[in-house]
């Protein structure tokens, strides 16, 4: 059986069409690889069979591309293998274990951007009517007016006591955390202090709900004056500016800790969208539809980006989380995220 995941994409097709899939099934002695065809050539079908071809695990294997569009050169030689009316024989001809569908009919895609780039967005209700496939993928919250099932795409469907109850398992959380944690922090800050020049906190400037600035504490990890020669810069893999305790630091997050205090003050929830830097913030929301829409919620400690992603995940990638998690945001969502943080923790996974 052919699994169906979907992603949604940009723009039309870009590549032109070809015969067949180049690699054989299978390599003697080798683990065997999910084949899986991309329906949709545009800009986000590009952007997964980049990540599923460059990825180290090599567990997948793009056989190629479903599309109506093949104007346009191929990506890594992968070839548009037939249209959308082909995509089961294609499927099947290609032996694929799984079809990623990275389609959305443009006038969709352009109407939730629209609606989302608008600074009143969120109350902007927008719902659809589900079809077969929409009924099978979505475990959204369903509306009944009168006697016909609407989903709600946008729009803030979280109700008084719900965050009510979210902003008390924040104070009695992050007390009961600081507490505990106190010797963790007074001895790390002594160690972080004793091993590299400068101050043993760091506080930093980030964006909060509704667009507040804030100051964020955390333990520091990086050298002094970091970023003194090149201004703010996002992070990056093997960073020559974080300290030997710095590395060891984020991969047990203990440098996070310091934020139950922020939490305290209201200026940020246990789970929620991390905050960015100003600069970043701004930037990201002239060039991002959607982006500002995080801005509905506190930011959180851990979020569904830090259990999912890893700690250079695009903000891109980073957004589709965060949509995700503020779209169904619930208590149990809350519980399984701590719970999936934990493991992260234990694990030292997404460093």
């Amino acid at each position: 059986m052919v699994d169906v995941v979907r992603h949604d994409r940009n723009s039309p097709a870009n590549l032109v069409p070809g015969l067949e899939a180049t690699e054989p099934l299978a390599v003697a002695g080798a683990p065997a690889r999910r084949r899986v065809l991309i329906v949709g050539a545009g800009a986000r079908g590009r952007d997964i069979a980049r990540e599923l071809t460059a990825h180290s695990s090599k567990q997948y294997h793009v056989v190629g591309f479903v599309d109506d569009d093949a104007s346009l050169p191929r990506l890594n030689g992968l070839p548009v293998l037939g249209g959308f009316d082909d995509v089961l024989e294609v499927a099947e001809t290609q032996a694929a274990d799984e079809i990623i569908l990275a389609y959305t009919p443009n006038w969709q895609e352009e109407l939730i951007k629209r609606v989302m780039g608008r600074s009143n967005g969120s109350t902007l209700g927008i719902k659809v009517l589900p079809g077969f496939y929409d009924a099978m993928v979505s475990d959204c919250h369903i509306e009944r007016v009168q006697d016909i099932p609407l989903v709600r795409l946008t729009g803030n469907g979280r109700s008084r006591l719900f965050m009510a109850t979210k902003r008390s398992f924040d104070i009695l959380f992050s007390v009961i955390m600081l507490i505990l944690c106190a010797p963790v922090i007074v001895l790390t800050a002594a160690v972080v202090k004793l091993t590299s020049r400068g101050t043993a906190f760091y506080c930093q400037e980030r964006v909060g709900r509704s667009g507040r600035v804030f100051r964020i504490y955390k333990l520091r990890t990086m050298v002094r004056d970091a970023e003194r020669a090149t201004g703010p810069v996002l992070a990056q893999e093997y960073d020559r500016r974080i300290t030997t305790i710095g590395r060891i630091l984020r991969k047990t997050r203990i440098d996070e800790i310091p934020q139950f205090w922020n939490v305290l003050r209201g200026e940020m929830s246990i789970v929620g969208p991390r905050p960015e830097r100003p600069e970043f913030a701004e930037e990201f929301t002239l060039r991002i539809p959607g982006y500002a829409q995080r801005l509905n919620v506190r930011p959180g400690i851990t979020g569904l980006a830090q259990v999912y992603g890893d700690y250079l995940t695009s903000v891109y990638h980073k957004l589709r989380y965060d949509w995700i998690y503020m779209h169904r945001m619930s208590f149990w969502q809350e519980v399984r995220i701590l719970l999936m943080t934990v493991v992260v923790v234990l694990t030292r996974a997404g460093t």
